[in-house]
């Protein structure tokens, strides 16, 4: 003889939920409280859409009618999405957004967007003797290079660096040569994306590196989209 044994379960529901379980059951139709309740939260969504696109609209068009080359880095959002400290603001950036927007408003204006390799080192690259570090935590906001003893802030460090790979990409663009990165396995394209690959090493005090020194200045755009 075999023994079966069943269970039964039921769900603990509060005093509305059932009224709305029972409701919903019968065929009625939602209350207008919770239509009006559903109305004001699509309102609210539907602002704080609007009102993203419009700043990235202002933005975009800024930035390509002030400027002819523009550099951005292709960054890995799927990945830094995985951080759950940081999905939130990561995917109220719209970075796919913005760095559609700059493609096609810079070729109305005749400019021309620069695409960084995913792996180039913007970050830990020094933008005054070209040292690049192995590691770099992302809670390292300062950029300290103990070859140079640059200390400079982390985007502004990056945003050098970047100016100066659009720099040699213009450059090769218009015929003069400009010197490789250090490591780089191929040469910069003449459109499209740019890849600079750069091991991890040393340089002494005071060699030129992708950018000049602190204290210098560059006719290069400084943005850094990410």
């Amino acid at each position: 003889m075999r023994t079966v044994q069943a269970y039964r379960f039921a769900l603990d529901l509060t005093a509305g939920q059932e009224r709305m379980v029972l409701a919903r059951r019968a065929g009625a139709r939602p209350s207008k409280r919770w239509q009006r309740a559903r109305a004001r939260l699509a309102r609210a969504h539907a602002r704080v859409a609007n009102l993203r696109r419009d700043g990235l609209h202002k933005l975009t068009t800024r930035l390509a009618r002030e400027h002819g080359t523009i550099a951005v880095e292709d960054l890995n959002v799927s990945g830094m999405l995985t951080n759950r400290r940081l999905a939130r603001h990561i995917a109220d950036a719209g970075f796919a957004e913005l760095r559609r927007q700059l493609a096609y408003k810079a070729g109305w204006n005749g400019g021309r967007l620069i695409v960084a390799d995913r792996w180039f080192p913007s970050s830990k690259t020094c933008s005054g003797c070209g040292t690049v570090r192995t590691k770099l935590a992302l809670a390292e906001r300062t950029y300290t290079c103990a070859t140079c003893g640059l200390v400079l802030d982390r985007d502004l460090n990056a945003a050098r660096n970047l100016a100066a790979l659009a720099g040699e990409a213009v450059d090769a663009r218009s015929g003069r040569e400009s010197p490789n990165g250090r490591g780089a396995d191929r040469k910069t394209p003449l459109a499209g994306q740019v890849a600079v690959k750069r091991q991890p090493g040393t340089a002494t005090t005071g060699q030129t590196g992708t950018v000049p020194p602190q204290g210098r200045t560059t006719n290069h755009m400084l943005t850094r989209a990410h």
